[in-house]
């Protein structure tokens, strides 16, 4: 089993379309801001990296939007519990 982790929504949208399990989501914050870095795992991550740093990534597109749109939620859940567990330790 392969695990990776990125930065990139589109990128992500790509692994999790692809088959990859999305294991986790760490937030990092960035000044006044929170990032986010998510954690996969599957079978062909390192093949799936490769077709997208060679912009040979194809994908449904319809399907895409679906993902980027659970990535996207993902995140803000995320952001959203980091941050009231900041609250909670101040």
């Amino acid at each position: 089993m392969e695990k990776t982790q990125v930065t990139d929504l589109y990128q992500a949208s790509y692994l999790l379309l692809n088959g990859c399990e999305l294991t986790g989501i760490e937030c990092i914050p960035t000044g006044k801001a929170v990032s986010c870095t998510l954690h996969f795992k599957g079978d062909e991550v390192q093949s799936r990296l490769e077709h997208w740093y060679e912009k040979n990534a194809t994908v449904n597109l319809w399907d895409f939007r679906t993902a980027y749109n659970q990535i996207n939620s993902f995140i803000h859940q995320a952001k959203k519990s980091y941050s009231r567990r900041e609250r909670e330790v101040q």
